[in-house]
């Protein structure tokens, strides 16, 4: 018997050459929604919605969506879920990636859709291949009245333009089927950086309808294929996203209409600086002027130029309206029928900002500590956050951040795959501080190779539960279709248009249909991923020029395991090291104050319990401050405390050239005595003096000995000064609960100072 070969497709398992059938490339053909009007009001009306999940319009009711048997006008030719009045002169749109409907250059695409309408041909419908800037040559900002006088690409520039448009009317009948058919995909490039070809990148595809009379028109089963025919009734390729199941807090204050204060964490890319500029162009395809830069880059933001005078007061420059989150949150308006007053979006990023910064960030910008400012935080000056946000304010919770969206990490780069240690305690620091945030993880990666990190947040995903929604592999896929460089013409800052598709994935998180699903709450602190961890929640303490925590203002002993520090030398090549080693933990800016968005130097891959010494090196370099984290949980038992049991306990006074950072008294162990103490807690630290002539010091925990450690033995600095300061070392890796300590001085003498206790958070 012959047997035909078999392959799998989609997951599908056919026979060869038998014919595939066709799959609905869109998302939510059958206008399935959740209504939050009850949720508001406690008005019966579930049956219908202002929005459409998944699909676009300019402000909420341009299209209303209806239970099909409760629209009242009309009876669909078969069973679905919803269908959609489109209001007139209003469209209903969905754009949709070319690598998401599994479409190439020279694919057939057919498009049908049903309705009813009372005015003949009321409604049209287009297909546009949404193409990027390619055209060909270089381009100044200056020759167009703007500040920047370098030289860039000429691709890249502005919105998505849509190209090879295909239109249909809806005709005379009442009752109609419009279709569109045997329109062929064009999508060719070539890869290349500095200059372009003119080619039609073509990267995604927009289906739209638009109501062109002055009557209702209904629709219902849209249905785009990829076939030379319009096809109706036929599976769909994707399955709809379910993001929302894990923000079920967010959702729900979404539903109800409450306030929402939204942190945006990230760098340059994510409050999109970008080379060129986000200038504000000209979109027109059939103006003189196309693609050429109306507003300056830097200015204010003026939204009487993009007819919405609202927002204004609320935006701080044009690449704040142009940002991912900057267009999340006009989504949200659009989607959820908000006014800007009650959406505060908080850009906690800055140019050359990471995430190990951050964390010298994380309470003044959760707080609102600092005054609305473009350059700080995206909003336009000169109001309160009070007044631009009083409701916010005005919730029993108060101004306390609800979400937090994890972005850009390309500049981050320090203690390798260790790093997700720093991702990992903002999580939990915000857990700790604001237990009821949540937290969305949507990485830029430009083409799977700009920055390492988006790994790691996966596995964060997988451990807190936080959606991940990977524009990673969508942006990669897409560039089958085109010049990733007419994304990112210049290092990886995006344009306009990655940062559009980047928030039209985003927004897919915010978007939940009936029936709802039950809701995932995030995992409050889970088992952690990285053994740094722990250093990376704490809280920072800061330390200033000055402080006797600085040794000539050129070393610091830190508190725990993370440091962030500021320092400048005259040859501006500043080094950092820490226990004599150096390190690679940021850019090495040379630094003269304090900026908590950027810094000189990081790192936080440290042993917990241990003494720690940062320097700093270059010619007369100097800290100008540093800020130390405190681990959570640990507790200074110095050794004039009652716990501590010794014969003979005679404490002294204790002064340290370097600021007593594990305490200011002090008890001599003679040979062979002891100091004990009981403690609860999973790890303990034990402090002495090295002295020139100093004895061992042996630690035991629970009459099992831990290690034994010289206490003569100097610092060698950077310089080569030696010296004998304080030092410590840890125990860890108890189990949690009661233990007991042992401190033995052994042949000399030793300086002890006490212990540090590290109890489970």
């Amino acid at each position: 018997m012959n047997k035909q070969p078999l392959l799998f497709l989609g997951g599908v398992l056919l026979l060869a050459g038998a014919p595939v059938e066709a799959q609905n490339l869109l998302l939510n053909s059958q206008f399935s929604f959740q209504s939050f009007e009850s949720s508001r009001s406690a008005r019966a009306q579930e049956f219908r919605s202002g929005s459409v999940p998944f699909w676009d319009q300019e402000n909420y009711n341009d299209a209303e969506v209806f239970r099909a048997p409760r629209n009242g006008v009309f009876r669909p030719r078969f069973p679905v879920d919803g269908v959609v009045v489109v209001r007139p002169g209003k469209t209903l749109s969905q754009f949709s990636l070319l690598g998401e409907m599994e479409l190439d250059n020279g694919d057939a695409i057919s498009l049908s859709v049903l309705g009813y309408q009372t005015k003949p041909g009321a409604l049209r419908a287009t297909i546009s291949q949404m193409r990027l800037d390619n055209a060909t040559g270089t381009w100044s900002p200056a020759d167009f009245g703007q500040n920047d006088k370098r030289t860039f690409p000429r691709h890249a520039r502005g919105e998505l333009t849509p190209a090879d448009a295909r239109t249909a009317d809806s005709g005379t009948q009442n009752d109609f089927e419009l279709k569109i058919e045997n329109l062929k995909i064009v999508s060719e490039f070539k890869e290349t950086g500095d200059a372009s070809d003119d080619l039609p990148n073509t990267i995604g595809l927009k289906v739209e309808f638009t109501n062109t009379s002055d009557a209702d028109v209904w629709i219902y089963s849209p249905t785009l294929t990829r076939s030379a025919q319009a096809q109706n009734r036929v599976p769909a390729l994707r399955a709809l996203p379910d993001y929302y199941r894990y923000i079920p807090r967010t959702i729900t204050k979404l539903r109800r209409g409450e306030p929402l204060h939204i942190v945006t964490m990230g760098s340059s890319i994510d409050r999109a600086s970008a080379n060129p500029p986000l200038y504000r162009y000209d979109e027109d395809p059939k103006s003189p002027t196309f693609k050429q830069p109306l507003s300056k880059g830097d200015f204010l933001f003026d939204g009487a130029e993009v007819g919405r005078p609202e927002l204004t007061p609320y935006i701080g420059q044009w690449r704040h309206y142009f940002s991912y989150t900057g267009r999340l949150r006009l989504e949200l308006m659009r989607r959820w029928n908000y006014p800007v007053n009650k959406l505060l979006l908080n850009y906690m990023a800055c140019d050359g900002s990471a995430i190990g910064e951050s964390h010298s960030a994380l309470k003044d910008w959760s707080s609102l500590a600092l005054a609305p400012n473009p350059e700080t935080n995206g909003q336009k000056a000169g109001q309160t956050w009070q007044e631009l946000y009083p409701d916010v304010f005005a919730r029993p919770e108060g101004a306390r951040p609800d979400l937090v969206i994890f972005g850009s990490g390309a500049n981050e780069k320090i203690d390798g795959p260790e790093e997700v240690a720093a991702f990992e305690g903002a999580i939990r620091w915000f857990q700790r501080h604001y237990p009821n945030t949540e937290i969305v993880f949507c990485m830029w990666q430009n083409r799977e190779g700009y920055t390492p990190n988006t790994g790691m947040l996966k596995d964060l995903a997988l451990r807190y539960s936080i959606p991940y929604i990977d524009f990673s592999r969508e942006f990669s896929l897409s560039m089958r279709n085109v010049n990733s460089f007419a994304l990112t013409p210049k290092d990886g800052h995006p344009q306009a248009a990655a940062h559009y598709i980047w928030g039209h994935l985003l927004a897919r998180a915010f978007q939940p249909l009936d029936p709802i699903a039950p809701g995932v709450p995030q995992q409050q602190f889970p088992e952690p991923i990285s053994p740094y961890t722990r250093g990376w929640e704490g809280d920072m303490q800061t330390y200033e020029a000055g402080s006797p925590r600085f040794y000539q203002g050129k070393a610091f002993v830190l508190d725990d395991t993370v440091v962030n520090v500021w320092a400048h030398s005259k040859d501006k090549q500043t080094k950092g090291l820490v226990d004599g080693t150096e390190r690679s933990g940021g850019r090495l800016l040379s630094m003269t104050k304090r900026d908590a968005r950027n810094s000189t130097f990081m790192t936080g891959r440290l042993s917990l319990g241990d003494r720690h010494i940062l320097e700093v090196a270059g010619i007369e370099a100097q800290i100008a401050a540093a800020d130390s984290k405190v681990v959570y949980g640990r507790e200074r038992v110095g050794i004039e405390d009652t716990r501590w049991q010794l014969a003979n306990k005679s404490v002294q006074n204790f002064a340290s050239q370097w600021g007593a950072p594990y305490g200011d008294k002090q008890v001599v162990l003679q040979p062979g005595q002891k100091a004990v103490l009981k403690f609860r807690g999973d790890a303990v630290s034990v402090a002495w003096v090295d002295k020139a002539n100093g004895g061992k010091i042996q630690a035991k925990v629970d009459g099992v000995m831990k290690w034994e450690q010289a206490t003569d033995q100097p610092f060698v600095l950077v310089g080569g000064e030696s010296v004998l300061l304080e030092n410590r070392k840890g125990i860890l890796n108890l189990a949690p609960g009661e233990h007991e300590l042992e401190v033995t001085a052994i042949e000399k003498p030793v300086t002890l100072l006490g212990a540090f206790v590290y109890k489970t958070p």
